[in-house]
């Protein structure tokens, strides 16, 4: 190693150390925000605030000649751990987590985040024990774990919820929270709903508009109220799901479906319908088109190994949403118009 590269590596280390103080000192004004928030009853995720920015970052990128992808590759890790460190717990919660899996351990890991109290349940509590041991919560037997609990969360699908509902019903629930994560909300609403009329629970149900994934602090979680949820029990769901780290909003059962419709059904069954086109495709032209993914293509095959591996929960919302039918025929349709376009020329 010559003495210039010796005396450049120096430089650059006196820059990283510096590099880590920066970052040390904005997490510590992103914390002092948060706790602003806190008080103020704001959520955490501020989508305007992040534009302006990313816009910041690259004007300045450009001033400083670096390239955006740098940028663009830096910012969402630096977004990511500025509001892991904004989350306040307000009001603390004895939370009960029926069920192991994806999802559940995505809502376990940012309720223990968050702080809050947290026991994880279900038929296989030995799974409950491995997941409640990875976020440091407790696992508990389903009866005891709905004796402790205040709120209750299935974060099981509809159909083991509705297939197994003598099992994890009882009157135990009374005067609990309790909620379902269900995609579709059209069938297992309306069961729920009258099931807390009959055992004088305090159904509000919800649906976290993200996937497995683990502290997932900024998404948004939608809240449904029912009729045996008073304007108080939505005031305390909405400020738990906020200062948990999450952005909640409020709608109906209609509503919901609806937007469900467009942005997971329609949305699916284009993914479903071009992820088996390009392997098709692959074998009719007898390419292998895996060097050749341009930026685009290869953020969309991320995409698609994300549906391929959700496939039988993505088939689960095609089956249960309302309007799922008129969006496939809608859908089919439009791709129809664009092709009649694109070769009406001929």
């Amino acid at each position: 190693m010559t003495e210039e590269i010796a005396r450049l590596r120096e430089e650059i280390d006196k820059v990283d150390e510096q590099l880590v103080k920066l970052i040390s000192y904005r997490l510590e004004l992103s914390r002092k925000i948060g706790k602003a928030k806190l008080n103020s009853n704001i959520s955490v995720t501020d989508e305007n605030r992040e534009t302006k920015v990313r816009e910041r970052w690259i004007s300045n990128a450009k001033k400083y000649n670096i390239p955006n992808s740098l940028v663009e590759s830096i910012l969402p890790l630096i977004f990511s751990y500025s509001k892991l460190v904004q989350i306040n717990l307000g009001e603390k919660e004895k939370v009960v987590i029926y069920g192991y899996g994806g999802m559940a351990r995505s809502i376990v890991s940012i309720l223990s985040l968050a702080g809050h109290e947290v026991s994880i349940t279900g038929r296989d509590l030995s799974k409950a024990e491995i997941l409640a041991n990875q976020f440091k919560c407790v696992s508990m037997a389903p009866l005891r774990a709905v004796d402790w609990g205040d709120i209750i969360i299935f974060a099981i699908p509809p159909n083991a919820i509705l297939s197994n509902s003598n099992e994890l019903f009882s009157d135990k629930l009374k005067g609990k929270v309790v909620m379902d994560i269900s995609s579709s909300k059209f069938e297992i609403f309306k069961f729920l709903e009258e099931l807390s009329r009959k055992l004088e629970f305090k159904y509000i149900s919800t649906h976290p508009l993200f996937g497995p994934i683990e502290y997932p602090v900024g998404e948004r979680i939608v809240i449904i109220p029912s009729q045996t949820s008073s304007n108080n029990d939505i005031i305390r769901i909405e400020n738990f799901w906020r200062k948990s780290g999450l952005v909640p909003i409020i709608t109906d059962v209609e509503t919901h479906e609806k937007a469900m419709a467009i942005v997971q059904v329609l949305a699916h069954y284009y993914l479903l319908g071009l992820s088996n086109a390009i392997e098709t495709l692959s074998l009719e032209l007898g390419v292998d088109y895996s060097n050749f993914h341009t930026t685009n293509f290869r953020e969309l095959n991320k995409i698609l190994k994300r549906v391929k591996d959700l496939k039988s929960v993505i088939i689960e919302i095609q089956k249960q949403n309302p309007y799922s039918y008129k969006v496939r025929n809608i859908g089919l349709e439009e791709l129809k118009k664009i092709k009649e376009e694109l070769e009406g020329g001929k």
